[in-house]
């Protein structure tokens, strides 16, 4: 019998021995760590998984770090909106018509108390997080605007507001201080009322009503009158008949239309008193009744007329320094803040005799938006105007034209048998369509206009029988008819397209939040609700009451209507609005922390699915060292008699 080791063999048992062994030290590191691998190339089959699942993890983790950006910076941008619409209603309330104070407190007080919201407010619309500038559109790493002083007092050789201001309001008042009127008594009973020539300043006459029959006095119309838009040149007379017609008598009156610089109408009324009434008060004027004698004297016309003209220019220039100064306060307001795709405009030339507008720039003025901002906006057809007459429709270019904002006119194409086009001049910048009476279905219209980019764009109208839609317009039954529906069409086609180049302030900024969700919450402060609120606080914080000017309460009067206008809650529901702003941005919130409840749902998820495919129970990998160590200590025994056996052992 042969007695040895080769029954047993000891190579196997120790390779036996050395996987028990790597394997006690890979439950040993899973006991201590809980994970099931030390290092990737040890995760075997699970190794794909896993690498796909932290990939997943690692992209939730850059997606909620935006959501935490954007929450910080939308959290702050709610404390702003909160703020600027306080200041809103408080800005509302600060003047009322009639409520001047005890000793006129609230006249003297409210310049300052403006001052210190318009402060204010530069100070918010030019606040950062973390230095990110969050209300200018994607331009991020400077302010949008200057600060107070500067925007006001101007800097550095460039005019502030309050320089615009005061050109404005010369512009409009003219050198007599009549509103650019010219008063004149053309024979010794007639009077006549005259604007000065072709501008945008000063008062634009309207209309003249008596309630005197015209045997009395015989007002000449304004032509054109009614005028819908301001008109130059236009002029009124009133004629005081001589006998034998009847004089007109005392209480009868004679009313001038006049509409402002700002768009707003005013009137002044002039009532005839008796002379024993006299002295005449404000708005007042005496007639000359003459005397039924013995001896009769006729009543004299020519000293009705002095005494009216007398009259009129007193209160022209009442109105002059209340309403007048204003409404240039306030379209000087319009022409420094200017608005998206508007330039900023100023008093071209000297001021009491300028004639035109002409765009600021930044070498002469102190532009007060810096910030990201459309070059054409759906507001005023981006800079178009349109206008029908006598069976036409004319296209403009609004003046003064600025080669970076609105519009251009490239072309228009609309020659066939019953529509023609013709340029004002050698380029199309001013271009007329005329209509026949009779269209033809499918005759076109098209206007091709370039953005200041240098983008075209092509609004295209059809003619159709019968009701019209978009990129359509209905044929009418005679020329005018024609020519007006082409221009509703036209509008709305311009307003569209417009829409389209100007795009949307809130698309400015975003951040991606998931992999199909961008939030959306770009601020620029020029939209209208900012606009309106630093247009009105400027105004009211340049203009004083002093106590030695008679019209005084009356331009208080005026500017508290016109900031209670723009601060109307009216306004709301307009695109841009405080009101607007602020539930967009709570969209934006919304969306926001939806995707990070689903994020945080995801994530949950995902490191339950990795748990199980990485780390290890320490309790099953606690027994199966008990039961390893057991078995390591029976091989080692065995393989330790083995290692002994022999002949003379085993004897």
């Amino acid at each position: 019998m042969i007695v040895n080791k080769s029954m047993f063999p000891l190579q196997t048992g120790f390779g036996v021995i050395s996987k028990m062994q790597d394997r006690f030290a890979t439950l040993q590191m899973q006991l201590g760590t809980g994970e099931k691998a030390s290092k990737l190339s040890e995760m075997g089959r699970d190794l794909p998984m896993s690498l796909s699942v932290r990939a997943r993890l690692s992209k939730i983790e850059g997606f909620s770090a935006n959501i935490d950006t954007v929450n910080l910076r939308l959290s702050f941008l709610d404390k702003t909106m909160t703020r600027l619409d306080a200041m809103e209603a408080e800005t509302r309330n600060s003047a009322v018509q009639g409520q001047y104070g005890t000793n006129n407190i609230n006249m003297a007080t409210l310049p300052g108390l403006s001052k210190a919201r318009f402060d204010e407010l530069v100070t918010l619309l030019n606040a950062d997080v973390a230095g990110r500038y969050l209300f200018g559109g994607s331009n991020t790493d400077s302010a949008p605007l200057p600060d107070t002083n500067s925007l006001l007092e101007g800097i550095g050789g460039k005019d502030g507001f309050k320089t615009v201001v005061g050109e404005r309001k010369a512009a409009d008042a003219g050198a007599d201080g009549l509103g650019r009127l010219v008063l004149d008594q053309p024979t010794t009973n007639s009077v006549s009322l005259t604007e000065d020539g072709i501008h945008p300043f000063g008062f634009k006459l309207l209309r003249m009503t008596s309630t005197a029959p015209l045997a009395s006095v015989n007002v000449g119309t304004v032509a054109p009158s009614p005028v819908a838009v301001p008109q130059p040149g236009n002029t009124n007379t009133i004629t005081f008949e001589a006998p034998p017609a009847a004089q007109m008598l005392p209480g009868q009156t004679i009313t001038l239309g006049l509409q402002l610089p700002d768009g707003r109408d005013t009137q002044i009324t002039l009532t005839a008193i008796a002379p024993e009434d006299g002295p005449p008060g404000k708005g007042q004027f005496v007639v000359d009744p003459g005397t039924a004698g013995p001896p009769a004297v006729p009543a004299d016309p020519a000293v009705t007329a002095t005494n009216f003209k007398a009259a009129l220019q007193t209160s022209l220039e009442a109105v002059a320094g209340s309403d007048l100064e204003a409404a240039s306060t306030f379209a000087a307001s319009e022409m420094f803040f200017n608005g998206p795709g508007e330039p900023a405009l100023r008093v071209d030339g000297d001021p009491a005799t300028a004639t035109g507008l002409k765009v600021a720039t930044d070498a002469d003025t102190v532009l007060w938006y810096r910030g990201q901002s459309p070059a054409v906006a759906a507001e005023g057809l981006g800079r178009l105007g349109i206008a029908t007459s006598g069976g036409g429709v004319t296209l403009t270019e609004k003046s003064p034209v600025s080669a970076a904002h609105g519009f251009q006119i490239a072309d228009v194409s609309a020659d066939t048998a019953n529509i023609n086009t013709t340029y004002t001049g050698a380029d199309p910048s001013s271009v007329n369509v005329a209509f026949s009476a009779t269209l033809t279905p499918g005759e076109k219209v098209s206007v091709t206009l370039q953005d200041p980019d240098g983008t075209t764009r092509t609004v295209q109208l059809t003619a159709v029988t019968g009701k019209a839609v978009a990129g359509q317009f209905s044929i009418g039954g005679s020329a005018d008819e024609n020519a007006e529906n082409f221009a509703k069409g036209l509008e709305l086609a311009l307003t569209q397209t417009a829409m389209l180049a100007e795009g949307n302030p809130r698309q400015s900024v975003t951040a991606q939040v998931d992999d199909s969700t961008r939030v959306a919450y770009g601020l620029e402060a020029n939209e209208s609700g900012f606009l309106r609120m630093i247009r009105t606080l400027g105004a009211m914080s340049v203009e004083t009451y002093q106590d030695s000017d008679p019209n005084a309460l009356a331009k208080f009067d005026a500017m508290a209507l016109r900031q209670q206008s723009e601060m109307s809650e009216a306004h709301n529901s307009e695109r841009g609005s405080i009101e607007i702003l602020t539930m967009e941005l709570a969209v934006a919130q919304i969306a926001n922390n939806n995707s990070a409840e689903r994020h945080t749902n995801y994530k949950a998820q995902l490191d339950n699915l990795l748990s199980d495919i990485e780390t290890v129970s320490k309790e099953d990998v606690a027994m199966e060292i008990l039961a390893l160590q057991t078995r390591l200590q029976a091989s080692y025994q065995t393989t330790s008699m083995v290692s002994k056996l022999s002949l003379v052992n085993f004897i």
